[in-house]
């Protein structure tokens, strides 16, 4: 008998609601990520001291590196919990608890 209980249907409304906010397809976090990138690259152009550049340029890497981890991480997060639900929902609690445990990894991403 298993131990899952899982409404795939209220699954799936979060799923679509938490990818709307990350920005799956446009607008989100991407969005954020993106306009916050072109401002700082803006301000490199214009910054026009050198002292101020390096700031902004280490600023810029830091927080690309950042982002990229937090948007690859919750995408990780959102396909880790749309494979585990479709493989329960198929009958594959094995299938599903291994998707389970790869949500957050990175691992299940084809990147």
């Amino acid at each position: 008998m298993s131990r899952w209980n899982i409404d795939v249907y209220g699954v799936s409304l979060v799923l679509g609601d938490l990818g709307d906010q990350l920005g799956l397809e446009g607008g989100g976090f991407s969005d954020t990520i993106d306009s916050t990138a072109d401002g700082i690259e803006m301000a490199l152009t214009n910054a026009k001291s050198p002292p101020v550049e390096a700031a902004l340029s280490g600023f810029f890497e830091h927080f690309t590196g950042e982002t990229d981890a937090m948007f690859t991480r919750a995408l990780s997060c959102l396909q880790g919990a749309n494979d585990a639900t479709l493989a329960y929902n198929q009958g594959q609690e094995e299938m599903a608890a291994e998707a389970q445990s790869q949500a957050g990894t990175g691992e299940n991403l084809d990147l």
